[in-house]
């Protein structure tokens, strides 16, 4: 995994303002199809006009997901992107036990790392 805190798109986190989307999540057990479906979404977010990076936490069955977004638009694309639409699906029919999204404006970004 790559030493960074933010996968970005570019390599280098965009000029704000932008979005961020913030899914935290309880996951239930077993979870079949869970695996594929997540890798799935992941290939077809990167390709969508507008998705800048995301960051991602796991501890056992928990998990928040930020995705970062150029603007409105592009969240709302994701929104209604077919395989997206089948995950939250079956997300609510099986491989949660809870979740929360929230859509966020980033106004100011800083960033620090101690040198070796």
């Amino acid at each position: 995994m790559p030493d960074q805190l933010v996968l970005w798109m570019h390599d280098a986190p965009p000029e704000p303002p932008y979005y961020a989307t913030v899914f935290s999540s309880v996951k239930r057990d077993p979870r079949p199809g869970y695996d594929a479906m997540d890798e799935a979404t992941m290939r077809a977010v990167t390709e969508l006009e507008g998705y800048l990076g995301h960051q991602v936490v796991h501890h056992g069955d928990r998990s928040l997901f930020i995705a970062y977004w150029r603007d409105l638009e592009a969240i709302d694309a994701w929104r209604e992107h077919t395989l997206h639409r089948m995950a939250k699906e079956k997300g609510r029919s099986d491989w949660y036990q809870r979740y929360r999204f929230e859509i966020c404006r980033v106004e100011q970004a800083a960033e620090f790392e101690r040198p070796e």
